[in-house]
């Protein structure tokens, strides 16, 4: 048992150092926008990418947009208290109209826009598998694992 945490405490150091941490948290924004604004402000906007820490939203109407901008301070507040000071620091609200999301237009946090899926060969599936392996929460290993495919596409 002593040995598991050492070697969490070893990936956690490594990944820290690497950037993926603060890559996986700044992903979770995206993921976790409907339960810190509130259903209210979910129904109209919709967190869309997440670039060096500003976070790109999409809103219904510009109304709305003006709207969450008076409480974009609040909001950054709530996200950096959940995910960890610093994650966040802007927020950009566009208004967009919202319909239906497409499979090109699912949120993601690289590069400011949508992660266009690519194939990835069995050993960089694999790869990202182990390293995901000891994460508990479902969550956080997902991000943990978008932000692993992210970064394979984008070297």
């Amino acid at each position: 048992m002593v040995m598991v945490i050492r070697v969490r405490e070893a990936l956690e150091s490594s990944l820290r150092q690497s950037g993926i941490v603060r890559k996986v948290r700044r992903a979770q924004a995206v993921d976790v926008w409907p339960e810190v604004v509130g259903r209210a402000a979910a129904d109209v906007s919709t967190a869309t990418s997440c670039k060096d820490g500003v976070l790109f939203v999409a809103v219904k109407n510009s109304m709305w947009a003006n709207e969450l901008s008076l409480l974009k301070t609040d909001i950054i507040r709530k996200l950096n208290q959940r995910l960890g000071r610093g994650t966040i620091i802007d927020i950009r609200f566009q208004a967009r109209g919202l319909g239906r999301r497409t499979a090109a237009q699912e949120p993601s946090c690289s590069q400011g826009a949508p992660v266009q899926v690519h194939a990835l060969t069995k050993a960089e599936l694999d790869e990202i598998r182990q390293l995901s392996s000891g994460i508990a929460d479902p969550r956080v290993q997902s991000a943990f694992v978008r932000a692993l495919a992210a970064a394979k596409k984008e070297s």
